[in-house]
């Protein structure tokens, strides 16, 4: 028992030095007493993206449609894309805001850096859009 307080000390008074910018609350504690709060949260009319493929980089659409507490209502958007040269396997994506595919959706919302993000699929998130078009390529 000796042992593991003096470990516990020692690793405390380590990461007390190096990381003074922690809460050292947040380092030991499973459930994360000072959780991450999200300083630009999510408002309705936000447009999401997510850029994601395996040899591909393809763009999929959302919009927030409704915000309740930790969850956001979206709606997908289909893609307005603008194909250059490739053969058609590059093109440049941004949402079709005129237009929904499917029904409305609540997802649960994360804080990410100063914005948030939503969970897409088992394999990638949505972000804010920043506004410009996306860089979209598919080699297959």
């Amino acid at each position: 028992m000796l042992v593991i307080l003096l470990l516990t000390k020692n690793r405390f008074a380590f990461y007390k030095n190096s990381v003074s910018i922690l809460n050292m609350n947040s380092i030991f504690s499973p459930d994360l007493q000072n959780k991450p709060t999200v300083v630009n949260g999510p408002k309705v009319g936000d447009i999401l993206v997510s850029v994601s493929g395996y040899e591909a980089s393809i763009a999929s659409w959302a919009k927030v449609v409704g915000v309740t507490g930790k969850s956001v209502k979206i709606v997908r958007l289909p893609a307005d894309n603008k194909y250059s040269g490739g053969g058609g396997m590059e093109w440049i994506s941004t949402p079709a805001t005129d237009r929904i595919k499917g029904e409305t959706e609540t997802k649960r919302f994360t804080a990410d850096g100063d914005g948030y993000r939503v969970k897409n699929n088992s394999y990638s998130n949505y972000y804010v859009w920043g506004g410009k078009p996306i860089q979209c390529y598919n080699h297959h």
